[in-house]
C-alpha cells in the first residue's frame, strides 16, 4: 500500500501545480467563447493562484490541526468538486469562482501531502524531494496537456478529466484518515528560528514566479492570439519548455552548491525571456532556443530555492506552505502588472499595424469602389475585436470568382496580417523584458542570504 499512496501523493501535487498551468492554453478560446477581455481572462489564472498563495499557510496549518489524511483527502475532494464546477461554467464569473475552490481544496492538499510523502519515504530529504519534483513534473507538463484537450475535445474537458483523478487519488489516503481518527494529537507549534520561513528563499521563489508568469501566459497569447497557431501547435512548441525543464533537473543533480544552481538558474530564465522580448520577426522556429533557456533555468533555480526554503526546519509541511504561497503570490504580482503593460503595447502596436495595413489596402490594384467597401468590412470586423490582436481574414470572404481580383485579395489580406503579425510580436517585447527584469532581481535574495549553502 505504501507504494500505491505515494504515487496517489504525487499524482494529486502534480494535478494542483498542473492546473496553475494547464488552462493556459485554452484561454484564447476561453476568451472568444465568454467574449471578454485579456484582463478579464487573465483572471482564470489570478484566481487560481492568488487563491493558492493565501490559504497554502492555513492548509498547512490546518493540517497539523486535523491530520495530513484527512486534512489532504478533503482538500482533494473539494479540488474535484471545483474542478466539476469549472467543467460545467457558462460564464467568466462561474469559471472564476470554480477556479477559486480549486485552489483552496489544493492548498490543503498539497501541503498536507509534503507531510504524508516524508512519512512514506522514511526520510525528510526523499520526502522534500518526491514533492517538489512531482509539482514540477505537474506544472511542466500542465500546458502542453491542457492544449490537446482543447483541440482534441474543449476547454471544459481540462477540468472535468481531473474530477475523477483527484477523486481517485484520494482513495488510498484512507489508512491515514482511519488512523488519525483513533489516534490524531494535535502536536505543539514550533519555537525558535526553526519555525520561521526561509525569507531569502521564499522573497527569490517570489520575484522568479513573477517572471514564470511570461511563460505561462505571455507565450501562449503570441503563438495563439499574435501568430494564430493552433492550440495542438502551440502545445508542441510550448513542450519544449518541460523538456528542458527535466533535462536542467538532471544537470542540477552535479551542482553541489545551492547558492549555484539557484543563481545560474535565474540567470538563464532572465536569458531566455529577454530573447523572448527581441526577437527579430514572427517565427516559431525563433521561439525554440528561448524556452529551453527559460526551461534549464526554472528547473535549477526552484528546485533549488524550494529545497533550501524547507531544508533542516522543524514543520516541514508549514514551510511547504510558504513556499508555495511565495511562488503563486509572485505569479499573481507578475500577472497583474504584465497584463495591462501588455494591453497598453498591443493597443499602440495595432494603431501602427492597421495604418500600415490601410496604406497597403489603398496602394493595391483593387477597384476604388471595392477598396471603400472592403475598408468598411474591415473596420466593421476590427470594431468587435477591442483588446485583442485582430483577425480581418473574415472581411475579404468570399473570395472573388475572377482570378486576378482573387489574387489581389490574398496580396492585400496577406500584407495586412503580416503586419498585424509583427505589432503582435512587438506588443510582446516589453512584458518579456519586465519578466527577465524580475528573474534578475531573484539574484538579490539569492546573494545575500548568508545561510543559502546551509
Amino acid at each position: 500500500m505504501s507504494r500505491v499512496r505515494t504515487t496517489a501523493l504525487a499524482v494529486g501535487v502534480a494535478l494542483v501545480l498542473a492546473d496553475s498551468s494547464i488552462v493556459v492554453l485554452a484561454l484564447p478560446e476561453i476568451f472568444r467563447e465568454f467574449d471578454t477581455s485579456i484582463t478579464g481572462v487573465s483572471w482564470v489564472l489570478i484566481s487560481f493562484n492568488l487563491a493558492l498563495a493565501v490559504f497554502a499557510v492555513p492548509g498547512a496549518f490546518a493540517s497539523r490541526r486535523f491530520g495530513p489524511g484527512r486534512t489532504a483527502a478533503i482538500g482533494l475532494a473539494i479540488f474535484a468538486g471545483g474542478s466539476l464546477a469549472c467543467g460545467l461554467s457558462t460564464g467568466l464569473g462561474p469559471l472564476i469562482t470554480g477556479r477559486t475552490f480549486q485552489a483552496i481544496g489544493g492548498a490543503l492538499a498539497i501541503t498536507a501531502a509534503l507531510e504524508l510523502l516524508i512519512a512514506e519515504r522514511g526520510n525528510e530529504k526523499r520526502g522534500v524531494a518526491f514533492w517538489v519534483g512531482a509539482g514540477a513534473i505537474g506544472a511542466a507538463v500542465g500546458p502542453g496537456l491542457g492544449g490537446l484537450l482543447t483541440e482534441l475535445i474543449s476547454w471544459q474537458s481540462i477540468f472535468l478529466f481531473q474530477v475523477p483523478v483527484a477523486l481517485l487519488a484520494a482513495v488510498p489516503l484512507r489508512g491515514p484518515v482511519m488512523e488519525e481518527t483513533r489516534e490524531w494529537k494535535i502536536p505543539q507549534m514550533p519555537g525558535g528560528p526553526e519555525g520561521r520561513p526561509h525569507i531569502p528563499s521564499n522573497l527569490a521563489l517570489a520575484l522568479v514566479s513573477a517572471a514564470i508568469a511570461a511563460t505561462l501566459f505571455l507565450v501562449v497569447l503570441l503563438l495563439i492570439e499574435g501568430w494564430l497557431l493552433t492550440p495542438i501547435e502551440a502545445a508542441a512548441v510550448v513542450s519544449v519548455l518541460p523538456v528542458a525543464t527535466l533535462i536542467g533537473s538532471r544537470i542540477g543533480r552535479g551542482i553541489p552548491s545551492v547558492k549555484m544552481r539557484a543563481s545560474s538558474g535565474a540567470i538563464l530564465l532572465a536569458g531566455g525571456l529577454a530573447s523572448l522580448g527581441l526577437l527579430p520577426r514572427a517565427e516559431v522556429a525563433y521561439v525554440i532556443a528561448p524556452e529551453i533557456l527559460a526551461g534549464l533555468g526554472l528547473a535549477l533555480v526552484l528546485s533549488s530555492l524550494t529545497e533550501q526554503a524547507l531544508a533542516g526546519r522543524s514543520e516541514t509541511a508549514l514551510h511547504g506552505g510558504w513556499t508555495i504561497a511565495a511562488r503563486h503570490a509572485g505569479i499573481v504580482i507578475g500577472l497583474l502588472i504584465l497584463t495591462p503593460v501588455f494591453t497598453g503595447q498591443l493597443e499602440q502596436q495595432r494603431t501602427a499595424a492597421l495604418d500600415a495595413g490601410t496604406a497597403i489596402l489603398l496602394e493595391s490594384d483593387i477597384d476604388p469602389a471595392t477598396k471603400l467597401e472592403l475598408g468598411a468590412r474591415v473596420s466593421e470586423q476590427l470594431a468587435g475585436q477591442a483588446d485583442r490582436v485582430p483577425d480581418v481574414s473574415a472581411a475579404f470572404r468570399p473570395l472573388p470568382d475572377d482570378p486576378v481580383q482573387r489574387d489581389r485579395f490574398e496580396d492585400v489580406l496577406a500584407g495586412i496580417e503580416d503586419q498585424l503579425e509583427r505589432a503582435a510580436t512587438h506588443a510582446f517585447q516589453l512584458p518579456f523584458l519586465i519578466s527577465a527584469l524580475f528573474a534578475l532581481l531573484a539574484l538579490i535574495p539569492i546573494t545575500l542570504a548568508r545561510r543559502l549553502d546551509l
